[in-house]
Formats: structure tokens, C-alpha cells, sequence
């Protein structure tokens, strides 16, 4: 055990050292590793000396500690950026970012560009103050411009330079405000965890390990919120998820020793909340989740536990024959008790939902908004407000069509154009642009409603929306109630189509659904605002100016994104609390939903039968092979899509034109813009979107063939009841 530890230590440290080596493509690195190892130590500190100390104690002294700390970083930190004494005035101001700009001059230096068939380095002042037009080249060590003028892609390639030296020394200045944030979030953790969690009390018991999965909710959404409107300024989408990805860690090490050992192998494993947790984690589309989420990390484990054995047997320390370890024998034996075929189909449906998601609807709905913005140019301002208005209700109407662009662009072009109208003005532009978007969000909100409504009268709607499942059933009992919180929660924290339509179905109030969206205007009228910014104040600005509205405009953006994910953090909180505490009730059956019981209950015997057709041991080889390279196609194209987006796609923005020559270079011409946002320059774009949609096309010949089974199974069966029996309900699928 020791050497194993001893051996784990020196890889983990061997992958710092290189991480902080390689801190000019990884500036985060350092400080992430720096400050994970504080909640490591206190790990440590409890596991060992101070093991026999009372957890509440602990928790305390430990959180007074970070807390004094953190008070203590900004202090300092103030002072150093405001006392004359401490090296000069170091607030955030160009005289700063100068300074700082002047200490990191090796970092540009080592920065090469190529232009012109010449190599140079990095120039801040030419390449990075404002964005750059024309090529330079050094005479006596001295810049000066060429007359090359650089082309769309060479103004990104200089700006992903720019940002990633920027990125280095604006961290550096930075990190004492960091570390007292994370400080200040440990002592709020410790403060909390010393009160809440009594090892004695289950009920105690319960609520942390609830507050465990809500702060780990937390953090994803997080990362999904940096994924969806980072700073474009300064790249720090990698800060964020590196330090998301090192708090999971934490959090999952905590709960393993915290709550993994004590209280669920001891109080919670006869819970009802733990039943309801085994329950998800045993559940197909939890595994499927599971596969998409570690993909390519699931036979890389595998690979190199078959390398350690085999390295176990050239060097004698073993006698085993077999082809891996024990450790990754155990965890093939679990994974062989899955039902393969069947998460091999929802792995599918899932990666196809990302798709059309994030990239089909994502894209497509950019780029026309785009289109649209350049096709109003020319209309009249009261024209502008209708057309627009109409087309933004349309699309709020599409189930997939997210809100946030529809809104950017209301920003853009009702300020833009407001700027030319006399009597409107800018600011008149943004408001209208704020109403506007409002009204259309309320609008939608109705016309959403009543798809529900209408369809909701479908038993088959009503089924697939889940009206007898105990999590609706939770939304309903808050939305009848008077907790105006938990409302406005679900109402704004959730997603705009799915929560109307789901008031629709449940015949809640649509007044209730009306009012209780009100406060979502906090959320639009950022988005529009960030919209107005990307525009600007004047028709024509210095590229300063467009770097500072655009700065602001990200800022607009983030504050929005915060408003959502703490909507959404709240909402779950109160339906996890009503599921808690009225489960058994809400479980009950109602004799509003006995058709949808009757419903269920005849397709139980197809969905039986299907399953048995899925069935490992059933199901053909070459079928079962079929749809395992359809779901590894499947997945392995969407990890290419995450993580290679930009040799896949182009990077194009909502405020972008589409006729500019330097970008897609289309005209007015729609679908050019839309079939060239797919990066020409490089063949991995379509190539991973032809693996893409053959591996749909694999996954639909082979739902085709186990639907064609099972009803044909089915009918077997049906033909062989004894005729006293009662067939079940036929019903279409």
C-alpha cells in the first residue's frame, strides 16, 4: 500500500510539474494546483491527526481559518493596488495593463507569427492594443508596417495570440483576488457543513448529502455557463472549467469521506432519498449519460490496465494469467451486467439531442440571425420593430430555438439602427429593444401555454410529458402554491418551451405562468443590453472603442448567464424539497390520470418485449456489433465537435456580417452561410459530420430491425394467450 502511494504521489506530481513547465499554453495551471492543494491538506489534516476531533469543531475552525485568510488576501491586495508606497498605483487602469504588458515582453517574444513567408514575434502594441489591419516587419529593431493586409483568419490567429499572453499576466494580476475567493467559498462550505450535517441525526444527514449533489449541480452549471458566454477577450473558458474540474474532485472526495463511508453504508441506506439516488444511478439513461460524459476515457482505462498487468508479468511480481489487473476485472465484470444494446440506443438519442442542440440549431440560428440583421439594414425603424418582433415570436415558438441570440440581436439591431433615427436615439433604441424583447418573451410564454393546453388533452402527450411521475407532480404542487419563490424559479430558471407547455399540459394558471415569468426581464434586458454594446454607441469606432463595448457587452452577457444558473439552483432546490417531503403523496394515483395509467399499462407488455429483444444474450452478434460502432461513431464525433469546434466550424458570431468578404463571403444568399459556417480549411468539419449522420443512419436501421422483432414477438405471444384471456390493448407505435 505504501508503494502505491508512494508511486500515485509521483505520477500526480510529475503531471503538476509538467503543467506548471507548460504554463504559457496552460496559464491557469499554477494557480489551480497552488489552491487545490488546500483543501487536500485539510483533507489530510482530518483524515489523520485531527481524525478523533469532533466534525463540527473541525468544520468551524477550519472555516473561521479560510475565512480570516481570505479577508486577509484582500486586504493586502487593496492595499498593494492602492497604497503609493507598494510599488505605485496597481488598479486595473491602462498605466497598469502597460506595466504589466512591459514585465511579460518574453512572453510576446516567444509568441511566432507568420506572414508573408517571414517569421516574427508578437508585437502587443502592433498586434494586441487595437485590432490590427496591415502586416509590419522589423527594420533596426524597430516596427513597420508593410503593405500586406491581413485576412480574416490572420486577424483570429493573432487574436487567439493576443489573448493567450493576455491571459498569463492578467491571472498573475488577478490571483490574489482568486485566492480569496476560494478561500472565502471553503469557509463558507466548512461554516456550513459544521452546522448542517450531524452524524447522529439521519434526517441531518439527509439534507447534506442533498446539499452534496446541489453544489455539484452547481458547479456544472457553471461550466455550462462558462461554455455558453466566456469573455472572448481573454479566453478564460479553460480558467473556469479548470477550476470547476478541481472543485468536482474536491466534492467527490469529501463525499466519499464524509458521506460515502459513514453515512450511506450505516443511516442512509434504508432512506427514502437514497432509494430514490440508486434508483437514478441504476437507470439506463444514467449509465448512457455516463458513456457520453467519460467516452474515450472508458477503453483508454481499459488499455492501460492491460499494460500494467502485462508489465506485472515481465517483471515477476505476479503469477495471474489473465490479460488485465483485478481492479479492471472487477469494474468489467460490473460493466458486463449492463444492458448494452439498450444504452447503446439512448448513448445515440443523447448524442443526437447535443447535436441538434448545440450545433444544428445553435449555428444555424446565428448565422440567420445574423442574415437578418444585415437583410433589415434598410428598412424603416417602425418596419424593423414589426418584422422583427414577429420573427422573434416565431422562432421563441420553436421548441429547440434558445433565447439568449434572439434577444442579442433584438440589442443589435434595434440600438444600431435606433442610433440613424431622429428623436430615438441609442438609448431609445435599447429600451425599445428591452420592451420589445419582453413582450416577446410574454407572448411566447402564451403561445407556449396553449400548445400545452390544447395537446395536453392527447393521454399519449399527457403520458410522455410524465403527468403521473412524482418530479412533475412536484412542479404542479409548487406551482398551486404560495411559495412566490419557488415560482419564480421554476418559471425563469427552466427552460422557456419544455416549462410553458408543461404549465399547459398541467392546466396550471396561465395568470400564475404570466406573472411569475415578470422577473425574467432581468435575463432579457442583459441579453439586450449585451447586444447594444456589441453594436456600439456610434456607427463608426475606433477599435479601442469595439474592445471596450465588447468587454462590456461579455460582462452584460455573464451577468445574465449567473441570473439563470441561480434561478435554476433554486428551482431544484424546492422540487427536490417537495419530492422529499410529499413524495408518498405525489406517488399516489389520481383518478385524473387513470387513462394514462390504462395507457401505460397496455404498452407495458411491447416495452417488456422490447427489452427482451435488447437483451445481451439474445440479441444477434452482428446486431449487437451494429449498434456498438454506431454509438462509438456516435460519440466519438461529438467528442471531436466539443473539443475541435474550431477546426470544424467557423467561428462566427451574432453581430458578424455574412457578406463580408474577409468571413463567409456570401451576399445575401442564406444557405451559403449556413453550408460554409463548416471550416473549408481543414477536411475534419465534414468529415466528422459524415461519421456523424451515417452513425443515425446505422442507428436507425437498427431500431427499425428491433421494433420489427418485438412486434412480431409480441404477436407471438398474443396468439398463444388462451382464449379466455383478455388481449391486450393494441396500440400504434
Amino acid at each position: 500500500n505504501a508503494r502505491r502511494v508512494i508511486t500515485l504521489l509521483v505520477v500526480i506530481y510529475i503531471g503538476c510539474i509538467g503543467g506548471i513547465l507548460k504554463c504559457r499554453f496552460y496559464p491557469q495551471a499554477p494557480l489551480v494546483i497552488t489552491l487545490f492543494h488546500l483543501p487536500v491538506f485539510i483533507g489530510i489534516l482530518r483524515a489523520t491527526a485531527l481524525k478523533q476531533c469532533h466534525r463540527g469543531s473541525f468544520y468551524r475552525a477550519v472555516g473561521q481559518g479560510c475565512l480570516a485568510v481570505g479577508v486577509g488576501i484582500i486586504i493586502l491586495w487593496l492595499a498593494w493596488m492602492t497604497v503609493d508606497a507598494w510599488d505605485g498605483d496597481w488598479k486595473y487602469t491602462d498605466a497598469t495593463k502597460d506595466r504589466l504588458v512591459e514585465s511579460s515582453a518574453v512572453l510576446y517574444d516567444t509568441v511566432q507569427l507568420k506572414f508573408e513567408g517571414t517569421t516574427r514575434s508578437l508585437n502587443y502594441k502592433m498586434d494586441c492594443k487595437e485590432v490590427p489591419t496591415y502586416n509590419f516587419k522589423y527594420v533596426y529593431g524597430e516596427p513597420v508596417q508593410t503593405s500586406y493586409t491581413y485576412t480574416m483568419n490572420d486577424k483570429k490567429l493573432i487574436d487567439t495570440a493576443c489573448s493567450s499572453v493576455k491571459t498569463v499576466w492578467f491571472l498573475l494580476w488577478v490571483s490574489p483576488f482568486v485566492c480569496a475567493l476560494v478561500t472565502g467559498m471553503l469557509a463558507a462550505f466548512c461554516a456550513i457543513n459544521g452546522t448542517m450535517m450531524d452524524m447522529n441525526d439521519t434526517s441531518r444527514a439527509e439534507k447534506a448529502l442533498k446539499q452534496f449533489f446541489m453544489m455539484v449541480s452547481v458547479l456544472v452549471m457553471v461550466m455550462w455557463v462558462a461554455a455558453s458566454i466566456a469573455s472572448a477577450s481573454m479566453r478564460l473558458t479553460g480558467t473556469i472549467y479548470s477550476f470547476c474540474g478541481a472543485g468536482l474532485v474536491a466534492l467527490f472526495a469529501w463525499g466519499y469521506l464524509e458521506i460515502g463511508t459513514k453515512l450511506i453504508n450505516s443511516q442512509l441506506k434504508h432512506s427514502k432519498f437514497m432509494g430514490q439516488l440508486m434508483s437514478v444511478f441504476q437507470n439506463d439513461w444514467f449509465r448512457a449519460c455516463v458513456v457520453c460524459g467519460f467516452n474515450v476515457t472508458i477503453p483508454t482505462f481499459f488499455a492501460i490496465e492491460v499494460l500494467r498487468a502485462k508489465v506485472r508479468r515481465l517483471r515477476k511480481t505476479t503469477t495471474s494469467k489473465s490479460w488485465t489487473t483485478a481492479e479492471a476485472q472487477t469494474a468489467w465484470s460490473f460493466l458486463k451486467q449492463w444492458q448494452w444494446a439498450g444504452i447503446f440506443m439512448k448513448v445515440n438519442l443523447l448524442c443526437m439531442l447535443y447535436w441538434g442542440m448545440s450545433i444544428g440549431v445553435a449555428k444555424i440560428t446565428v448565422v440567420f440571425l445574423a442574415w437578418l440583421n444585415e437583410a433589415l439594414a434598410s428598412w424603416s425603424y417602425l418596419a424593423v420593430n414589426i418584422a422583427l418582433f414577429l420573427i422573434a415570436e416565431f422562432l421563441m415558438m420553436l421548441p429547440p430555438t434558445p433565447g439568449i441570440p434572439v434577444y442579442i440581436i433584438m440589442g443589435i439591431i434595434l440600438a444600431g439602427q435606433g442610433r440613424k433615427v431622429e428623436g430615438v436615439g441609442y438609448g431609445g433604441g435599447l429600451i425599445i429593444g428591452i420592451v420589445s424583447a419582453f413582450l416577446v418573451k410574454e407572448v411566447s410564454v402564451v403561445g407556449q401555454y396553449a400548445i400545452g393546453f390544447f395537446m395536453g388533452k392527447s393521454v399519449k402527450i399527457q403520458q410522455l410529458v410524465g403527468v403521473d411521475k412524482v418530479p412533475i407532480r412536484a412542479v404542479e404542487k409548487i406551482m398551486q402554491s404560495k411559495q412566490v419563490i419557488g415560482k419564480v424559479a421554476v418559471l425563469v430558471g427552466g427552460p422557456d418551451w419544455p416549462t410553458n407547455c408543461l404549465c399547459g399540459v398541467l392546466r396550471l394558471s396561465l395568470w400564475t405562468c404570466v406573472w411569475g415569468t415578470i422577473p425574467v426581464i432581468t435575463i432579457i434586458g442583459a441579453c439586450v443590453m449585451a447586444g447594444a454594446f456589441l453594436a456600439g454607441p456610434k456607427e463608426i469606432m475606433t477599435d479601442t472603442e469595439k474592445s471596450m463595448w465588447s468587454a462590456v457587452a461579455n460582462t452584460a452577457l455573464v451577468l445574465s448567464g449567473v441570473v439563470q444558473m441561480v434561478a435554476g439552483v433554486i428551482a431544484m432546490y424546492y422540487i427536490q424539497g417537495v419530492v422529499s417531503k410529499d413524495g408518498e403523496e405525489l406517488a399516489k394515483p389520481r383518478p385524473e390520470h387513470e387513462p394514462v395509467y390504462q395507457l401505460t399499462l397496455a404498452e407495458e407488455a411491447f416495452r417488456e418485449t422490447h427489452a427482451e429483444v435488447l437483451r445481451w444474450d439474445s440479441l444477434p452478434r452482428p446486431w449487437l456489433l451494429l449498434i456498438a460502432v454506431s454509438a462509438s461513431m456516435m460519440v466519438g464525433s461529438i467528442f471531436v465537435f466539443q473539443f475541435m469546434d474550431s477546426l470544424c466550424f467557423v467561428d462566427f458570431q451574432v453581430n458578424d456580417r455574412v457578406s463580408d468578404p474577409e468571413g463567409l463571403n456570401c451576399g445575401s444568399n442564406l444557405g451559403c452561410a449556413i453550408f460554409r459556417l463548416v471550416n473549408g480549411d481543414t477536411p475534419i468539419g465534414w468529415a466528422a459530420l459524415g461519421i456523424f449522420f451515417f452513425a443515425c443512419f446505422l442507428h436507425f436501421i437498427f431500431s427499425s430491425y428491433v421494433g420489427w422483432v418485438a412486434k412480431k414477438r409480441l404477436a407471438a405471444k398474443t396468439a398463444d394467450l388462451p382464449a379466455v384471456a383478455e388481449p391486450p390493448t393494441k396500440v400504434d407505435h
